[in-house]
């Protein structure tokens, strides 16, 4: 019986407060700003499951050597190779980079170096007679 007087009591406090129909209001506000948040959330349980690359696989962002060190739900963790140094990427996010996979032609070389082996290219000219 107390259980039930309390609730009454909140419940009339609660809509002196905001009016009769002022709950609306904030269940509408609550639903905006949890839209983006679910849109995220959703946005990242889609890459991690839907993904084409794996922990530790070597990529391309942008031009610059990256190893994926962790795919998480809400974000992924890679290590750039050129600076040591590690990227957080929201999952929502990788959509907008370019990023590229190293490709192996015919089991031989990879068509971009890697960056611990850049270094100057020699060149030769070949004349005709």
């Amino acid at each position: 019986m107390t259980n039930s007087i309390d609730a009454a009591y909140l419940e009339r406090v609660a809509e002196q407060a905001v009016g009769h129909y002022g709950w609306l209001l904030i269940a509408a506000f609550v639903a905006l700003m949890g839209k983006d948040v679910l849109a995220k959330f959703i946005a990242g349980l889609l890459v991690f499951w839907g993904s084409s690359f794996r922990n530790d696989e070597i990529l391309y962002i942008s031009g610059r050597q990256a190893r994926v060190i962790r795919m998480g739900i809400t974000s992924t963790t890679f290590q750039m190779s050129d600076r040591s140094s590690t990227m957080v990427v929201p999952n929502c996010q990788l959509k907008e980079l370019t990023i590229e996979r190293r490709l192996p032609i015919n089991g031989g070389d990879c068509y971009l170096p890697k960056g611990s082996e850049l270094s100057a290219t020699k060149v030769e000219l070949i004349e005709d007679e």
